[in-house]
């Protein structure tokens, strides 16, 4: 059904269009990480789980309160007044969005529940005594001889704090219950306010079941705040495959052809694709733009495999296969030494190194190819008279096999990843039977 060439130009295509989806995921991390619309996502998440009616860029109580409580404000600075995400006129949100937030793109759900239920009813704790100083005198109850009246701290209140309500026997959940009633920051609330008495009761008695519970709701509700930034991303990075085509001139109708005819390039790319499949058969296939976040997350990176192979396996080394000579990984490693110095997992680290493999690979890809004399870079000035007809000829070459390369992009690393190992063991199978044809027999 297939013969080597098209195996060999399959597994080249495939080649290419992982290295440029790997190129392309980490530009839109770096994007993502300036934009830190993770953190904003988050907001609106938390935001309509609490208060789905709530217009965007208000200040709720809740909301508010919530982000500057000690087990959440330690994970950002300063405060959530001041953190840009309440924007009162457009030009005020516009610069928000360039500038991104303080807020954090990352809040444990532990930290979530325990901070809503202690805002809900609030936990009390005595004050722990001076080294020294005498203990207090035992509690005296009302109306007995000698009681005296009670005393408070002028530093947290101007007035003593109501008696706590009382606790039903057998059910220590039933304060929470109450408070969720009364509580002006859940009471003004009725969806919030409705799910948590559900989560409540259906805890029964378990504190910290009900806790689980919260935990859950909200780790639920961080599912489509996932499904706000894959859907973003796909459209980021369809965005920016269509650019880095058009700048690099990444051509999939001109690269196939070039591959179909150059059996050189082809063996080339085919050892080089072999060698990265080899090298990240023990790794999970994770270099993707839409990663997908844990529960309890906004939505943190999936950090990706560099698109450097690494040594093969000792299972593998029985059976070496050609490599190109000089060996691209060499050479890109050379070339993005720089770039990784500080950190081999920066996404600055892996665009280089996405940059240099394909530049060591001698693919057609660029605006100065002697073998198509009609690609010609039209310039950037548009106000030159040579600026629209040239680009206009540019389009009617390229535009294509443009698409095509921004549209095998937008697919995502790991589709190409998991295809490509599918390829190399279809031409595992077929590429010996042709190596070693049946003899005839003598006779």
């Amino acid at each position: 059904m297939f013969n080597s060439t098209i195996l060999d130009v399959a597994i080249g295509m495939i080649f290419v269009y992982l290295l440029l989806s790997l190129l392309c995921s980490a530009a839109n991390e770096i994007l993502e990480l300036w934009l830190k619309k993770r953190a904003t996502d988050l907001e609106r998440g938390i935001r309509e789980l609490l208060i789905p009616n709530s217009p965007s860029g208000t200040i709720n109580d809740l909301v508010h309160k919530l982000y500057d409580h000690a087990l959440i404000n330690g994970l950002f600075k300063g405060t959530y007044s001041d953190s840009g995400i309440v924007a009162q006129n457009w030009i005020a949100r516009l610069w928000r969005y360039i500038k991104g937030t303080r807020l954090p793109a990352y809040i444990p759900s532990p930290n979530f529940a325990l901070g809503l239920m202690d805002l809900i009813l609030p936990g009390t704790a005595p004050a722990a005594p001076a080294p020294g100083a005498p203990a207090p005198p035992p509690p005296v109850a009302s109306g007995a001889t000698g009681a005296t009246p009670a005393t408070f701290d002028v530093r947290l209140a101007a007035v003593p704090p109501p008696p706590p309500p009382a606790i039903a026997p057998g059910n220590p959940l039933q304060p929470f219950r109450a408070a969720l009633g009364t509580n002006p920051l859940i009471a003004g609330n009725p969806v919030a306010q409705k799910a948590l008495l559900a989560l409540v009761d259906a805890a029964g008695n378990d504190v910290a079941k009900a806790r689980e519970n919260i935990e859950a709701w909200y780790n639920n509700s961080m599912d489509r705040v996932s499904g706000w930034y894959k859907r973003r991303s796909q459209v980021f990075i369809l965005v920016i495959g269509l650019f880095v085509a058009i700048a690099v001139n990444a051509d999939s109708v001109t690269i196939a052809k070039r591959l179909s005819t150059d059996k050189a390039l082809r063996d080339s790319l085919v050892a080089a694709a072999d060698a990265y499949a080899k090298a990240n058969a023990a790794q999970s296939p994770s270099p993707s733009p839409t990663p997908t976040p844990t529960p309890g997350v906004a939505s943190k990176p999936t950090p990706t495999p560099t698109p450097t192979p690494n040594n093969t396996s000792s299972n593998t080394a029985a059976t070496p296969t050609p490599k190109p000579s000089p060996t691209p990984t060499a050479t890109a490693d050379a070339c993005s030494q720089g770039a990784c110095k500080d950190n081999p997992e920066s996404p600055q680290c892996k665009l280089k190194k996405s940059q240099c493999e394909l530049q060591t690979l001698g693919l057609p890809i660029g605006w100065e190819l002697p073998e198509e004399p009609q690609t010609n870079w039209p310039g950037l000035h548009f106000w030159e008279g040579g600026f629209w007809s040239g680009w206009a000829v540019q389009l009617r070459i390229h535009f294509l096999g443009w698409l095509l390369t921004a549209l095998a992009i937008s697919l995502g690393a790991p589709f190409w990843f998991d295809l490509l190992n599918k390829f190399i063991v279809i031409r595992s199978t077929v590429k010996p039977k042709e190596k070693s044809p049946e003899e005839k027999s003598k006779g």
